[in-house]
């Protein structure tokens, strides 16, 4: 950001990629929640004190399954294209700046989409799925 129009005072919120942003930005990550951010929630709001009416029921929420569709589409894939995401996903990971912790993470959101997956993706990388 120009030094002319930066701001006076100090707010953190994030967001630093707007129009002519000269700031040199040094921080290891750019995205909230964030293990590294030193950032943190705002305090709650008071519940209101208005009397509400309705139904009230009690029942089993089932869980949700956020891997599944993406397992039956790596499934779909022909085994030549299974091979190059494999590969992308190996070459992003295996950059120095990846740590291990979250590359282990990484292999155990790919091992809920399809096992396979994170087994092949795990086996490169040396680091066992551990679901």
């Amino acid at each position: 950001m120009l030094s002319v129009n930066a701001p006076k005072c100090a707010h953190h919120n994030n967001h630093y990629d707007g129009l002519m942003n000269f700031m040199h930005r040094d921080e290891e990550v750019d995205y909230y929640p964030s293990r590294h951010s030193t950032l943190r929630h705002a305090e709650r709001f008071p519940i209101p004190n208005r009397i509400i009416t309705g139904r009230r029921e009690k029942t089993i929420i089932p869980k949700q399954n956020d891997f599944k569709q993406l397992g039956e589409r790596y499934r779909t894939w022909a085994p030549d294209r299974q091979e190059r995401f494999v590969q992308r996903w190996v070459e992003g990971l295996s950059h120095p700046k990846v740590s291990h912790e979250l590359r282990s993470i990484w292999v155990n959101y790919l091992s809920q989409c399809d096992a396979s997956l994170g087994q092949k993706v795990g086996n490169r990388l040396n680091i066992k799925p551990n679901m």
